[in-house]
């Protein structure tokens, strides 16, 4: 199963996004191997985290192939298409669209320290001077 290029990533629940870190970080896995990272983490069990990822492959976040015994999962979706995805959503359903609001109110709100700062106008600056 393959994920069509065109098709709406849609958000993730917090416990979805857990499962997704922990394959990310794995690249190929079996449950018992996200189930142990989560584990650590909260008291998820193996049966819960197994539902969550056959839940993830119908959602098509996740692709598993038969191994003997067990499934072996992959993601179909990247950690930064998720992130573009995600930002997307944010932007068009809570700032209407308009990213520069979204950008602001990230500057605005949060606590970046200076050094912090002078990276994103580094970045800023490259950007303008690249296009």
């Amino acid at each position: 199963m393959t994920r069509k290029k065109n098709k709406v990533i849609k958000p993730l629940t917090e416990v979805e996004l857990e499962v997704m870190k922990a394959i990310w970080n794995l690249d190929e896995c079996k449950v018992r191997d996200v189930h142990d990272i989560l584990h650590t983490e909260r008291a998820l069990a193996y049966t819960s985290v197994a539902t969550m990822m056959k839940i993830l492959e119908e959602k098509g976040f996740l692709t598993s192939q038969k191994s003997e015994k067990t499934h072996i999962y992959k993601s179909l979706v990247s950690k930064t298409e998720y992130e573009a995805a995600s930002l997307n959503h944010l932007s068009d359903n809570v700032f209407e669209g308009n990213a520069s609001f979204m950008v602001l109110r990230l500057l605005d709100d949060s606590k970046l320290g200076k050094e912090e700062l002078e990276n994103i106008r580094k970045f800023l600056n490259e950007r303008l001077n690249s296009k």
